[in-house]
């Protein structure tokens, strides 16, 4: 049986290892995600998910990210640390086509991972990070 996933407090340094490849931390601070000047998320309850041989990713809340931005697409792939991943597309803007990747969540996480239910994360390439405490 595996543990539950716990959250550990902002600021908290982590190692993530082979035999404990993820770890949560509370991000403590107001997170936004913005793209060409909209506000796409922002929390106060974001979660960085460290993970062995990843850069670190925000995870937002599901009601702290503005869906009208988005639209589910007909994708998915699997994680062995965190299960099945659906992504959602933009709607078109003017340089991002109808349906560029911008997000990913896991709907039903593994139990290792089930604290990332109903949160998503973006890709970084085409967002901005804001952080403020």
């Amino acid at each position: 049986m595996t543990a539950a996933p716990v959250l550990l407090a902002a600021n908290t340094k982590t190692s993530p290892t082979w035999a404990s490849p993820l770890a949560f931390v509370a991000a403590g601070d107001e997170v936004s995600v913005i793209h060409q000047g909209e506000v796409l998320a922002r929390s106060r309850d974001a979660i960085i998910v460290h993970e062995q041989g990843h850069t670190p990713i925000f995870y937002f809340p599901r009601e702290d990210v503005q869906f009208s931005t988005f639209t589910l697409i007909d994708r998915t792939s699997h994680c062995p640390r965190k299960g099945d991943a659906s992504y959602y597309g933009a709607k078109s803007t003017d340089d991002a086509p109808e349906g560029a990747v911008v997000a990913w969540s896991y709907e039903d996480p593994i139990p290792m991972a089930a604290i990332l239910k109903d949160h998503f994360a973006f890709y970084s390439d085409n967002i901005e990070l804001s952080r403020k405490a």
